[in-house]
């Protein structure tokens, strides 16, 4: 009876237990300052592919991995930006399966609070290699930058969330033009559905091509911070957005609010990183689509004191996981 009631008591201790204590992290590199804030996508060929900021604006490395993050090739600076100040960007992956890297250079190596320009440039061989950057159309009187993946609406048709505008650009001319309706949604994520909406980390929707916009209800709070934070859509249509609670920097855990329904509605939640203290620095996940059912987010957290030091880590998740142990959203 004793061992009867223990086993019980066992399950339910794992049945309430955070999805961080079950789920193993890979520490991916060991950056040492400043802005972090990783990049991630998938080829497609499956290697996963992940930038971020070693050294505060003067060493941005790259990592590759060809198993599905178990193991990861030793960072190495990305050569674009070897000897220039920068700003992280983000990573694309195109239908022709080229990637695309997008990142911010400052104009000048003393002005190193201001990002004046975008610039970008692509992989054919999956990250291995990498053209020589071009820049993205811009104002030279205004601070225009990037944090996350572009949207390919067509061939030659790729929207770019930047900071100061919201446009579309042709990468064959060079030329952009406002999306939509014009509006500019300031530096937050925009994905667009399998069902042909698009959701905007400003907390609105689309469902006429960007024509109009109607506001979201209960939607997480991606425009504050929004360079910080995510928001994803997996091939069945769901949609996952962050949320880092707690005080301090950094907060204390983060989690996925989820959509089922093409984004009306954020009634889910699915925690995945609880450290049981502060987590050290904003985090800022970047989470892709893997094979396999399975999706993984990349994140930093440098608390010194934890095994192993200041860390960027990758958590591989089971959708069906995600899915299955999502619950209802709560007052926190």
């Amino acid at each position: 009876m004793k061992t009867f009631a223990y086993l019980v008591a066992l399950l339910a201790a794992l049945n309430v237990a955070s999805a961080a204590e079950l789920l193993p992290l890979v520490r991916i590199g060991n950056p040492v300052s400043g802005h972090i804030h990783p990049a991630a996508c998938v080829s497609a060929k499956g290697t996963l592919v992940v930038t971020y900021g070693h050294v505060n604006h003067r060493d941005l490395r790259l990592t590759r991995s060809t198993d599905g993050g178990a193991t990861w090739t030793e960072p190495k600076p990305f050569a674009p930006t070897v000897g220039k100040t920068y700003y992280p960007g983000s990573l694309t992956t195109l239908r022709d399966g080229r990637l695309l890297h997008a990142w911010n250079r400052w104009s000048e190596p003393t002005n190193e609070r201001e990002p004046r320009s975008v610039l970008y440039s692509l992989s054919s061989d999956d990250g291995l290699t990498w053209s020589e950057p071009k820049p993205f159309p811009r104002d030279e009187k205004v601070v225009s930058n990037i944090r996350h993946p572009i949207v390919e609406l067509a061939a030659n048709q790729w929207l770019l969330p930047l900071g100061d505008k919201t446009q579309v650009f042709d990468p064959t001319t060079g030329a952009s033009q406002p999306f939509g309706d014009g509006r500019a949604h300031g530096l937050v994520p925009i994905v667009r559905t399998p069902k042909g909406s698009f959701i905007s980390g400003a907390g609105l929707r689309s469902t006429d091509a960007g024509k109009s916009w109607q506001a979201i209800a209960n939607f997480p709070n991606l425009k504050e911070q929004g360079w910080r934070h995510e928001l994803v859509c997996l091939a069945n249509g769901w949609l996952l957005a962050s949320e880092i609670f707690g005080p301090g920097v950094g907060g204390e855990r983060i989690r996925y609010v989820l959509s089922r329904d093409d984004g009306v509605t954020w009634r889910e939640v699915f925690e995945y990183y609880n450290p049981g203290r502060a987590i050290g620095g904003r985090a800022c996940p970047r989470t892709v689509e893997l094979g396999g059912g399975n999706i993984g987010v990349v994140f930093y957290d440098v608390e010194p004191k934890q095994t192993g030091g200041p860390g960027l880590f990758f958590l591989k998740l089971p959708i069906e996981k995600l899915g299955r142990e999502a619950k209802a959203r709560g007052s926190d």
